[in-house]
């Protein structure tokens, strides 16, 4: 078990130094950041030549990338451009809004998953099953912008029920905390319904595959000849068989649902990091787009460590192998 979390860190480690270097180039890529200043005739060459040097971009590429390295592992994200403050600062006020969608929302949807997968799975062919596999394959093809789109046109615009955008509302203040939180669970409903709506709805034809096949197992078969109840069979055998593959979904689901947190984040303005990733791009800002992607990147790579050392705690068989 040591030598497979030891192996484990090792490539954590190395997936991390990649995925900051492929930022760190992509970054590059979008352009100068400070074009923008050089075609203003209000703000002098020696300005431009003098913010430049501050941000180390006179420098040659190779000492721009160890430059970003060292103060990476220091963590100094850098300066924002357009924020004009610490970038570690701005992504420390903005991560906890996007920890407050995706963990409940990844919770909750797992969870949801697991239930109605076991009951879809157990009754295969049935209407039940028909329905949900024709729901799901729809909701599966559909990408996250398009879902918000349809819920923040029918539950703000068209029923008024909820706010069209924000965490809380703009120039509100609030007496005491409660009214705060209420506030925000009332903006935060409809990311919320999103992501989770979206999530079981994605992943359900994975987890009643998994339940058709388990069905098919020997030992449910002997289960059945033992004259066993269906009921003690569903949950003893076939839903506690049925944990690993979800394991497995919730790390790869953590992975993939960051994207649907930027695009849901964008269209319905809530201030997390996606949001932040977005505006970043649009505003051409280096030090704020490297620091909340690597942020980003570093939690998916910690869910997925802890979902290998999950996983090879339900199932042994994986560390030997």
């Amino acid at each position: 078990m040591k030598t497979f979390l030891i192996r484990r860190v090792i490539t954590s480690l190395v997936t991390f130094i990649i995925i900051i270097t492929i930022v760190f180039v992509l970054v590059r890529m979008t352009g100068d950041p400070l074009a923008e200043l050089e075609n203003d005739p209000r703000i002098a060459p020696e300005t431009i030549k003098a913010l430049r040097a501050s941000f180390g971009l006179d420098k040659p590429l190779y000492e721009q990338y160890l430059s970003y390295i060292v103060n990476l592992f220091q963590g100094n994200f850098g300066h924002s451009l357009h924020y004009k403050a610490p970038v570690m600062d701005i992504i420390l006020q903005k991560f906890p809004y996007t920890l407050a969608l995706l963990i409940p929302s990844i919770t909750l949807s797992n969870y949801l998953v697991y239930k109605i997968g076991i009951e879809v799975g157990w009754r295969r062919g049935s209407k039940l099953d028909s329905v949900f596999m024709s729901v799901s394959m729809f909701i599966r093809s559909t990408p996250y912008f398009w879902l918000a789109i349809v819920f923040l046109y029918m539950f703000s615009i068209k029923l008024e029920v909820t706010p069209i955008f924000g965490a809380v509302t703009p120039g509100k203040s609030f007496d005491w905390s409660l009214d705060w939180f209420l506030d925000y669970l009332w903006h935060y409903a409809l990311p919320f319904g999103v992501l989770t709506f979206r999530g079981v709805l994605a992943e359900l034809i994975y987890v009643r595959n998994v339940v058709i096949d388990i069905l098919s197992e020997d030992f449910v078969t002997t289960g059945r000849a033992k004259g066993l109840p269906d009921k003690y069979i569903k949950s003893h055998y076939v839903a506690r068989n049925a944990m690993l593959p979800i394991v497995t979904v919730l790390g790869m689901r953590y992975a993939f649902i960051i994207d649907g947190a930027i695009l849901t984040e964008t269209v319905f303005s809530y201030p997390g990091t996606g949001r932040l990733v977005y505006e970043a791009i649009f505003n051409r800002d280096y030090w704020l787009l490297q620091g909340a992607v690597v942020v980003l990147a570093l939690s998916v790579i910690l869910v997925n460590l802890v979902t290998d050392v999950l996983y090879t705690y339900l199932d042994p068989r994986v560390r030997y192998k």
